[in-house]
């Protein structure tokens, strides 16, 4: 049995980051990264935008080439899978019967979109491609089930591209769930002004000759491993505030419901930066360079094509106040979110990197919404 320092289970961006800053950070172990898809690990958020639409090219969408992986000495498993963890006995074994031992293992086993019928769905490289495919015809009628980021990004990018669009979200206003009806009708404005089909309050697309339909109704975290191996779940794998699962047992990105120290709660969060900051820090405290807990603010983003674009930090709950200052028919406005003691919980801004900067610094410090200037 071949043992290594260092364990990582998973090969999207969270799982990159910690053998990356493992190394970054003067960490000498042995790494191994097992990854079920054929790719290295590399960054999601363009296979919704410049990817689909033909607009940045494949290369540019890893972490690193395998070259500089070999650089680092990080060894990568690829188009592998782990069957079962023994946190007791410290081993992993991969699904050909192959078992290794670890001295520190880390779970980013990531997420699985849910399936709906013989909808698309777009996750991987490949999912991506498939749909990118018709995007580069340039017509035809794009059905989209969903109205989170990836079906609100996929849509964007398609009527941006030429194609019809009509998309279905069960909210009363779109990203009404994230943001408030107020925020969010600025959005689906964007969408309706730019040709977008938006019908809320619907789960069921209208008849209609649709040349694909994609369904973007989220995604279900990859805890079956660490369920089967006794490790607590809940909606993800239950963590401390230093992401620690169990004795020489970290995880990160999507599957990590952790305790965050700032919002005095579990948290888990499936966004790009979270997997980031989460897979650096685990690296980082693999090599001695972090010892204390966990403690950056969710920091969320997305664009829709190339008609508007927001940051987010939070996340803010369902029912805080919302209050918006600046412009939404300008685009340049900010919206900050308290709960019911006037703590800042939340901060979206259009155009207004400053402010969501400040706010970011204020919900870590336990702050209040700023005074308006």
């Amino acid at each position: 049995m071949t043992r290594y320092d260092n364990v990582i289970v998973g090969g999207g961006l969270a799982a990159g980051m910690a053998a990356q800053e493992y190394r970054e950070a003067g960490g000498d172990g042995s790494v191994v990264l097992i990854a079920r898809e054929s790719h290295s690990p590399y960054h999601r958020p363009p296979l919704t935008k410049e990817f689909l639409r033909r607009e940045k090219p494949e290369h540019e969408l890893f972490m690193h080439s395998d070259d500089e992986w070999k650089d680092m000495d990080v060894e990568l498993r690829l188009s592998t899978e782990a069957s079962a963890i023994d946190p007791n006995g410290h081993t992993v074994e991969l699904a050909g019967g192959e078992r290794l031992e670890y001295g520190r293992l880390l779970l980013a086993t990531g997420a699985t979109p849910r399936s709906l019928g013989e909808a698309s769905t777009i996750r991987v490289i490949e999912d991506s491609k498939r749909v990118g495919e018709l995007l580069e015809r340039g017509s035809g009628h794009l059905g989209v089930i969903g109205g989170g980021f990836i079906g609100v990004e996929t849509a964007a990018s398609a009527r941006m591209k030429g194609l019809d669009v009509t998309m279905v979200a069960p909210e009363p206003v779109l990203w009404s769930h994230l943001f408030g009806e107020e925020v969010g009708r600025y959005f689906q404005s964007h969408m309706e002004r730019h040709g977008v089909k938006v019908i809320t309050g619907a789960k069921e697309l209208p008849e209609a000759d649709y040349a694909l339909v994609i369904a973007g109704i989220g995604v279900s975290p990859n805890i079956e491993l660490a369920k089967a191996a006794g490790l607590e779940t809940g909606s993800g794998v239950l963590a401390d505030d230093h992401l620690v699962a169990a004795p020489d047992v970290w995880v990160a990105g999507d599957i990590a419901e952790y305790q965050s120290v700032i919002h005095d709660r579990r948290i888990r969060i499936e966004h790009w930066d979270v997997a980031l900051n989460q897979g650096r820090y685990v690296g980082r405290s693999w090599a001695g360079a972090e010892s204390g807990p966990y403690t950056v603010v969710p920091y969320f983003f997305s664009d829709l094509a190339d008609w508007t674009w927001f940051e987010y930090v939070g996340p803010a709950g369902r029912d805080d106040a919302v209050e918006v200052r600046g412009s939404m028919d300008d685009d340049d406005f900010v919206a900050y979110y308290s709960d019911p003691e006037g703590k800042l919980t939340g901060c979206l801004g259009v155009n207004r990197s400053d402010e969501v900067n400040e706010a970011k610094e204020l919900i870590a410090a336990g702050g209040t919404v700023p005074a308006a200037s």
